[in-house]
């Protein structure tokens, strides 16, 4: 019996580097340390499920205008919601 270990096909990015991949998609970001900080807490790729219906995968970008904060407001209301649901 081996051990397997699975080679994920992405390489994983730090904060710096998924600010910066936000930035490159062309979202609007206002302050760099308030991102890293919501990174931080939050995560990456649980806030990309919010900025999903925003991003362009034919372009790889998102849509004009598109801010960080607006995302991180989605995210607040969908918690919101879903503790007055509970």
């Amino acid at each position: 019996m081996g051990c397997f270990m699975y080679q994920y096909p992405k390489q994983i990015l730090t904060i710096e580097q998924q600010v910066q991949s936000y930035v490159d998609a062309g979202m609007e970001i206002t302050s760099y340390e308030d991102v890293e900080k919501v990174l931080k807490t939050i995560g990456f790729y649980r806030l990309r499920g919010y900025s999903f219906h925003l991003y362009d995968n034919t372009t790889k970008k998102y849509v004009a205008g598109t801010k960080f904060k607006d995302i991180i407001k989605l995210y607040q209301f969908d918690q919101e919601l879903s503790a007055l649901l509970v």
